[in-house]
């Protein structure tokens, strides 16, 4: 795995202006609402960069269902912030999604339909804003790749709790075989984790304080801390801790599907 560590001595990253860097975030438009939680099927978290048309490419959701399920955004998109978890779906919206994919560096949807095991057809299906060619795949996208209202294949997952770091991979080749980026929301699992590549491409949902976020298994970390210990890309690890930097190790919880 090629990889560079970063703890806390590490400078801040400057930011784009599309996001506001503060961490502070209001209760009108830090995290969804009691009620909003209850409803939304699919949620995204804003990292550094994005913008209402970034977000919408990423995930598929149209401009107007973006602001429909989250009024805080402002008409403008001008409001938006690092760590904002935003909904994309409610539960009357058609949006469930038993399995979700990360697109990562080199995947294009023939890569994605063998490491996820969907067909072409359903990927399509399933993912509209993909077209014929299927050549407006974004690195950070969320696809689904498996039917709403049940478990992901394999019946489900284990979930363990362990020390997270971070690396930037700078373009190098990850452990799974695709290109990586420190922009992609990836993950490289420890030695005791990664059995052969067996789960290379699976989604992983991992949560800090309150906050989850999907990444994809792309790398081996032969290196990290203890037997369940991670390693997530830093804009993975931006997205799930807003203080990272200061933060370096942190202890979080991550489930790996079956």
């Amino acid at each position: 795995m090629v990889s560079f560590k970063f703890f806390a001595t590490v400078l801040p990253l400057v930011l784009t202006a599309a996001v506001n860097a503060s961490p502070a975030l209001s209760s009108a438009n830090g995290a969804l609402s009691v009620l909003s939680k209850r409803a939304c099927s699919r949620s995204y978290t804003v990292v550094g960069g994005d913008t209402c048309a970034a977000i919408e490419a990423k995930t598929g959701v149209s401009d107007a269902n973006l602001h429909t399920f989250n009024p805080s955004i402002n008409s403008g998109c001008t409001n938006l912030q690092i760590g904002q978890v935003l909904c994309l779906a409610n539960s009357g919206s058609g949006g469930s999604c038993a399995q979700t994919y990360t697109v990562v560096s080199g995947d294009t949807c023939a890569v994605i339909e063998a490491k996820t095991g969907t067909s072409d057809a359903n990927l399509h299906a399933m993912n509209p804003s993909i077209n014929g060619g299927c050549t407006n795949l974004q690195i950070g996208q969320v696809l689904c790749v498996g039917g709403g209202g049940g478990s992901p294949p394999g019946g489900g997952g284990t979930t363990f709790t362990g020390l997270a770091t971070y690396y930037d991979p700078n373009g190098g080749t990850g452990a799974c075989g695709s290109v990586l980026q420190n922009s992609d929301f990836i993950v490289a699992l420890g030695s005791g984790h990664y059995d052969g590549g067996a789960h290379c491409g699976k989604t992983v949902t991992v949560t800090y304080q309150g906050r989850t976020i999907s990444v994809t298994v792309a790398d081996l970390c032969p290196g990290c801390q203890g037997a369940n210990g991670i390693d997530l890309s830093e804009g993975a690890m931006a997205a799930l801790d807003s203080n990272y930097i200061n933060d370096g190790v942190i202890t979080v919880q991550w489930t790996l599907p079956n």
